[in-house]
Parts: structure tokens; C-alpha cells; sequence
């Protein structure tokens, strides 16, 4: 027959470790939809979602870059009869586009010399195209081009559309809520409190990173076009910024749970001297 100390000390066990979930936020009734995603698991993954958006737009954007100068015109640019870069030439996709395009022509080189060189251009002796009566491999390639340049910025209207979808989550929902819950959160004055910090943080990102530009831009050091700057360095700057906010945000939870410490160790001292008196008498 089992002691009853025994007993008792694992009961108070199972106590202490259903509290501990609990203060971990790791509270379990059976099922998954019952556990609790703490806020900062919601942020990190909506934060993940959207630098990933951001970067498939850079790509698509680079993309059309080079589809629209041509990747052996992007690379050759100024160089061997090509023509030099125009007036629009510069920016963020331009740059990435110059450099995938490098990429592209550093890899066909590398398999058409050794490969087909030798022998493709002795069956197929290159021939001087008609503009006025293009071959057939020449009409396909124009049909693919024309037709990329109306599917990747459908692509990057897409990636825009989910990124404000993850951001008007990481708004919605700012505390703990049961995992895959789609029920709205509570207005309180904390999570008020933790949108104007993501507010505050997305307003000195933009105007810090808007100030930075202007000033490369009349030092001549770099230059961004305005579309580029609106859904690429506005999109990453809002990104730093919710980072700035949620920073802020746990450190305002680590002061709350310190002063609540605190609070808990002062009662506890209190009940030990009330105690202690009883005894004494």
C-alpha cells in the first residue's frame, strides 16, 4: 500500500509542472488547436512571410530588368559595340538584374563553348536576320518575352497583396492567442499600446530611411526609382520597424513580469513576517 506522503508529493508535482506549462505558454487540453502561440511565435513567422515577399519581388522586379534590356545587353553594357546604359538605366532591380544576368551568361558560356560551339555553328551557319520577315524561333521568342512581361507584374501585384495580408495580421493579433484561433483579440489598452509601438517604429524607420536616400541621392552616391522605393525600400523599412516595435514590446512585458515579481515577493515576505509573529505569540 502506498504511502500517503507519496502520494501527496506527486500531486504536488504535477502541480508544479501544469504551472510551469502554463507560465511557458505551453498549455495543453488534449488537442492542438488548444495550444497557446505566444505573440512572438506570431511575429517571427509573419516577420519571415514578409521579408520573403519582399524578395520575390526584388527577383520579378530584376526579372523584367533584364528581359526588357536583354541579359547579354545588361552584362556587355558600354562594352564590345554594345550600347551604353540609358537615363533610366540605375536602381535596385536594375542593379540585380545586371547581376543575375551575369550569372545566366557566365553559365551558358560555360556549357555552350565546350558543348555546342564547335559543332552548332558549322551546321548552322549564323545568318543575318530579316526584321521584316522574322524566323519562326524569333516570333516565339518575342511571343515569351511579351508574355513575361505581362505575367511578372501580375506575379509582383500578388506578392504586394500578401504582404499586406501578413501585415494587417501582425496588427490584428498582438498577444497569445489558441493555436490556429481565427477569433479576433480583445481592444485593451496593452495591445493599443503594442500597435502605436509598431506605429512609432514603422514612422522612424521610413523617415530615417527616406532622409538616408535623399541624401545619397544629392551626393550622387545612389539612386532609387520611385517605383522601386515604393514597394521595396517602403515594404523593408516597415519590416524594421515592426522589428523596432516588437523590441519594444518585450521590454515592456520583462518591466510588467519584473514588477510583478517583485509585487509577488513582497506579499510573500509579508505573509512569512505575519507568520513568524503568530508564532512568536
Amino acid at each position: 500500500m502506498p504511502c500517503q506522503w507519496m502520494s501527496r508529493g506527486r500531486t504536488q508535482t504535477k502541480m508544479a509542472e501544469s504551472t510551469a506549462n502554463i507560465a511557458d505558454g505551453n498549455v495543453s487540453c488534449g488537442s492542438a488547436n488548444s495550444e497557446v502561440e505566444t505573440w512572438k511565435d506570431i511575429r517571427r513567422y509573419n516577420l519571415r512571410m514578409m521579408r520573403k515577399q519582399v524578395r520575390y519581388i526584388v527577383l520579378l522586379m530584376a526579372l523584367i530588368e533584364a528581359l526588357r534590356v536583354g541579359p547579354i545587353e545588361l552584362v556587355y553594357a558600354g562594352k564590345h559595340g554594345y550600347p551604353a546604359p540609358a537615363e533610366d538605366d540605375f536602381g535596385i532591380a536594375y542593379t540585380m538584374g545586371g547581376f543575375l544576368s551575369w550569372l545566366y551568361v557566365c553559365l551558358f558560356m560555360i556549357i555552350w563553348i565546350p558543348f555546342f560551339n564547335w559543332w552548332v555553328v558549322k551546321l548552322f551557319p549564323d545568318t543575318p536576320e530579316d526584321p521584316s520577315n522574322p524566323s519562326t524561333g524569333m516570333k516565339f521568342l518575342c511571343f515569351v518575352k511579351k508574355l513575361n512581361m505581362v505575367l511578372l507584374p501580375i506575379s509582383i501585384g500578388i506578392n504586394l497583396i500578401t504582404y499586406a495580408c501578413y501585415l494587417g495580421h501582425t496588427f490584428i493579433y498582438v498577444d497569445s492567442r489558441p493555436h490556429g484561433s481565427k477569433t479576433l483579440p480583445k481592444n485593451t489598452r496593452k495591445n493599443w499600446a503594442v500597435r502605436a509601438f509598431m506605429l512609432l517604429g514603422i514612422a522612424i524607420s521610413t523617415s530615417v530611411g527616406y532622409g538616408s536616400f535623399q541624401i545619397l541621392a544629392e551626393m550622387d552616391l545612389a539612386h532609387v526609382k520611385t517605383l522601386e522605393y515604393a514597394i521595396i525600400v517602403v515594404p523593408f523599412q516597415i519590416n524594421f520597424g515592426i522589428f523596432f516595435g516588437s523590441v519594444m514590446q518585450w521590454k515592456m512585458e520583462k518591466r510588467i513580469a519584473r514588477k510583478q515579481a517583485l509585487l509577488a515577493a513582497r506579499v510573500e515576505e509579508g505573509v512569512a513576517d505575519e507568520k513568524a509573529a503568530l508564532v512568536e505569540v
